[in-house]
C-alpha cells in the first residue's frame, strides 16, 4: 500500500498543479493576484439530497445535505480575444464544506480470527474541498444572466473505509445552471441547481463514491465594483481553421473490482478478498488521432485506442480458479477453454471520439469509445460479439474480460495545451463504463504534424 500513497501524493500535486497553472496564461501579463475590480468574494449556502447509483443504497435518498461555499474569482473583462469569446466568463478557487447526515452505512473490517466482518453501524464522516470553477453565461444581459459552472478539484473526508468512500483523499467534481442577478453595482445574487461527485478514482476500493443534488443560494461582492468591459469586435475576425495529428500516453491505476473467492492457508489463517486486500494494476491507452479545431471555441479528435491492462492477467487467475470449482462453463458440449495469461492477451482496440471547449490553452473534454477487438481472442478460436450490452458477451467474454475493458467506455476531464504554438498537452481524465468510473489517466500529448485550412 505504501506505493499506492505515493502514487496518491504525486497524482494530487499533478492535478493541483494543472487546475491552477492555467491562471498564468489567462492572465498572460497580468498579475493574476492583483486586488482589483475584477477581483470578487462569493458565499454560497447549499442544501441538496444523495442520489445513490446503488439501489441498496436507496435509503439515502431521503436523507439531507447541507454545506456552505467560499469563492474568490475573477470577473473576465475581454482585455483577450478568449474573454471576449465567451462572453467575459469569471474563473477562481473554492473552499467547501458539506455536512453529512447519514448515521449507518456499511463498514467492513477483519476480526481477531481473520474473518471478514461487517457493521451498519457507522456514520458518514463530513467532507472538506477546494479546488478551481468557471462561471459562463449562456445569456448575459443588462441585469441578469443565466450562468453554468464546471467546478473541480479535492475532497477530504473525516471517516473513510465504508461503502461509499475507501480514501481520505478523493477527487471532487460539480456542475450547475441558474440565474444571476445584479441587484447592486456591488453586489449579485445567484440561485443554481447543482449535481456533485466524490469518489476516489478507483485508486481505493470500496469506491461508491457520493453524489448529490443541490439547491445553491450564494451572495457575490465586487469590493471595488466591476471592470469596464471591452467591446465586442465588429464584424468579428476571420477564425482559421485547422488541423492536428497527434499522438497520446496515457497511464492509470487502478484497484481491481474482481474479486476472488475466499480460502484456508496451510496454518488455519482465513484469507477473504476484501477491497482493500485486492491488488493494484497499471492500465495504458497509446491514441494516435487527428485533432480538428473548426471554432476558436470548440474542437473534436478522432482517435484510434491501443490499451493495456495488467488486469486481465486476474481474470486468467480467476478463470483458472473457477475451472478447479468445476464451473459450468468448463464443461459441457458448450465448454470454454482454459487459457494462460500472456502480454498479448491484455490488448485492446478501440476507436474513440472527443469533443472539446477550450478556454483559451485549457480545454474540458468529453467523449467515448467502443471496443473493436481484444487480445483475449489471440490463439483461440473465439470471435468479439457485437452490441452495447454486456448481456451479449459470450461466456468467453466474461470470463476472461476486465470489467473496464467491456462494450463501451467513455472519458470526461481536461487538457491544458503547452508552447507557444500550443503543439504539446498534459491532462488528466476520468475513464467511465455504465456510470462508474473505472480510473483516472494522466496524459501527455504531442502534435505530429498541424496545418491550417487553405484561404479561399
Amino acid at each position: 500500500m505504501k506505493h499506492c500513497s505515493i502514487f496518491k501524493s504525486i497524482a494530487f500535486f499533478a492535478f493541483t498543479f494543472l487546475l491552477f497553472s492555467s491562471h498564468s496564461v489567462w492572465a498572460q501579463d497580468q498579475k493574476i493576484f492583483t486586488f482589483d475590480n475584477r477581483t470578487f468574494f462569493e458565499v454560497d449556502g447549499r442544501l441538496g439530497k444523495y442520489f445513490p447509483f446503488e439501489e441498496r443504497h436507496a435509503y439515502m435518498k431521503s436523507l439531507p445535505q447541507y454545506g456552505v461555499d467560499l469563492r474568490i474569482g475573477r470577473q473576465t473583462d475581454g482585455r483577450l480575444k478568449w474573454e471576449r469569446d465567451f462572453n467575459y466568463l469569471s474563473y477562481g478557487a473554492f473552499l467547501r464544506f458539506e455536512k453529512n447526515n447519514v448515521d449507518s452505512i456499511q463498514f467492513k473490517y477483519r476480526d481477531e480470527n481473520g474473518y471478514e466482518r461487517e457493521t451498519y453501524h457507522r456514520s458518514l464522516g463530513d467532507c472538506y474541498s477546494l479546488g478551481g470553477f468557471i462561471n459562463g453565461h449562456f445569456y448575459r444581459g443588462k441585469y441578469w444572466s443565466l450562468d453554468y459552472d464546471i467546478m473541480g478539484g479535492f475532497s477530504f473526508w473525516t471517516k473513510h473505509g465504508d461503502e461509499f468512500i475507501g480514501s481520505v483523499a478523493n477527487v471532487h467534481l460539480a456542475i450547475d445552471v441558474g440565474p444571476t442577478f445584479m441587484i447592486e453595482d456591488n453586489f449579485d445574487i445567484t440561485l443554481r441547481y447543482q449535481f456533485s461527485h466524490s469518489s476516489n478514482a478507483a485508486l481505493r476500493l470500496p469506491n461508491c463514491g457520493i453524489n448529490v443534488f443541490s439547491w445553491v443560494v450564494g451572495l457575490r461582492y465586487h469590493p471595488l465594483g466591476r471592470p469596464e468591459l471591452v467591446p465586442k469586435e465588429k464584424p468579428r475576425p476571420k477564425f482559421e481553421k485547422s488541423t492536428s495529428i497527434f499522438a497520446t500516453e496515457s497511464v492509470g491505476l487502478l484497484q481491481t473490482n474482481e474479486w476472488m473467492r475466499s480460502y484456508q492457508t496451510a496454518d488455519g489463517t482465513m484469507v477473504s478478498d476484501l477491497p482493500n486486500e485486492r491488488p493494484y494494476y497499471f492500465a495504458n491507452v497509446i491514441q494516435l488521432g487527428v485533432h480538428r479545431q473548426f471554432h476558436p471555441k470548440f474542437s473534436y479528435d478522432v482517435c484510434l485506442d491501443f490499451g493495456w491492462t495488467g488486469e486481465t492477467k486476474r481474470m486468467y487467475e480467476k478463470a483458472h480458479q473457477m475451472y478447479n470449482d468445476g464451473h459450468e462453463y468448463f464443461s459441457g458440449d458448450d465448454a470454454i477453454p482454459l487459457m494462460e495469461y500472456s502480454f498479448a492477451r491484455g490488448l485492446h482496440l478501440a476507436p474513440s471520439v472527443m469533443f472539446e471547449v477550450n478556454f483559451n490553452r485549457f480545454a474540458f473534454c468529453i467523449g467515448g469509445g467502443y471496443y473493436l477487438w481484444h487480445g483475449i481472442y489471440y490463439g483461440t478460436g473465439q470471435k468479439k460479439t457485437w452490441g452495447l450490452a454486456e448481456s451479449s458477451e459470450s461466456k468467453f467474454e466474461d470470463t476472461y474480460l476486465p470489467p473496464c475493458y467491456r462494450t463501451f467506455y467513455e472519458r470526461l476531464g481536461f487538457k491544458y495545451y503547452l508552447g507557444k504554438n500550443r503543439n504539446m498537452f498534459v491532462g488528466s481524465f476520468m475513464k467511465v463504463h455504465e456510470a462508474v468510473i473505472d480510473y483516472a489517466e494522466f496524459t501527455f500529448g504531442i502534435n505530429l504534424y498541424s496545418w491550417k485550412d487553405k484561404k479561399k
